[in-house]
């Protein structure tokens, strides 16, 4: 399961967020996760995050842009609990006010993760989302990256295999990578025919194809909860059928062809 902790650690990346892996990353509208409503019951030993990060200038990573004082953030994410506490949804207020880009892209979405796994970054979360009940939200955290209002959401995953393929200049990409990225996205596009016709077996076209580290294992990513993956490819892996293969999925990395396994 190392890979797995690997991975957890390496989709998410930047500036709030710690480093994510070869899997995933962009930028595309996302939808917030389906609404539930409010129960007691939570998984003691995991949990999914949804927040809003106010950020200043001086935090680490501080967010591009951002010129507030640490007061002026305090003071901020204190304007954005009142209007949470008032009805507004966190989802809502991540994507229109949180100053994490990755987080905003995905709703307010930071990660889901066991306690033994929960990552260093997010540490002044880890107690606190534990201790509320799905549904539930924090009040303001200080964090190394800024404030943070938090809210504790349903663990909600997804079990995907893929197959990347990369272009010269996509993030992570080796030196012996040459194509340019229309010819990338065309050879992604070939092997999504491949892999949807009749009897193809996208597990021995991944192995044989992918350009990742994943492609020894059939390109298989295991089951991954919110908040993990890149953006694009999590809205399109969610949207999946057991069994169905998505259309081509751009992220930093590459291009993208997605089977969801259940």
């Amino acid at each position: 399961m190392r890979w797995l902790l690997i991975l957890a650690l390496f989709v998410v990346g930047c500036d709030d967020e710690p480093p994510t892996t070869d899997e995933p990353v962009a930028e595309p509208p996302i939808q917030d996760p389906e609404p539930v409503p409010p129960v007691t019951e939570a998984n003691p030993d995991e949990a999914c995050v949804l927040g809003v990060v106010v950020s200043f200038a001086g935090a680490n990573p501080a967010s591009v842009g951002v010129t507030r004082s640490e007061d002026e953030a305090r003071a901020r994410a204190a304007e954005l609990l009142a209007r949470a506490e008032a009805g507004e949804s966190i989802g809502d207020l991540a994507r229109a006010e949180s100053d994490a880009a990755t987080s905003r892209a995905r709703g307010g979405a930071m990660g889901t993760w066991t306690r033994d796994a929960w990552p260093e970054l997010h540490g002044p979360l880890k107690d606190p989302i534990f201790g509320l009940a799905v549904g539930q939200r924090t009040g303001v955290i200080e964090t190394e990256y800024g404030y943070v209002i938090a809210e504790r959401c349903p663990v909600e995953k997804v079990h995907t295999r893929h197959i990347l393929i990369r272009y010269a200049g996509a993030r992570n990409a080796s030196a012996d990578i040459s194509r340019s990225q229309e010819e990338a996205r065309a050879r992604a596009s070939e092997l999504r025919e491949m892999a949807m016709a009749e009897g193809a077996d996208f597990e021995a076209l991944a192995r044989e194809h992918s350009e990742d580290s994943s492609a020894e294992r059939g390109g298989d990513l295991g089951a991954v909860g919110r908040g993990i993956f890149a953006p694009p490819y999590e809205n399109a892996a969610f949207q999946l059928s057991a069994g169905a293969v998505s259309d081509v999925v751009e992220t930093d990395f590459g291009y993208h062809v997605i089977q969801r396994v259940e």
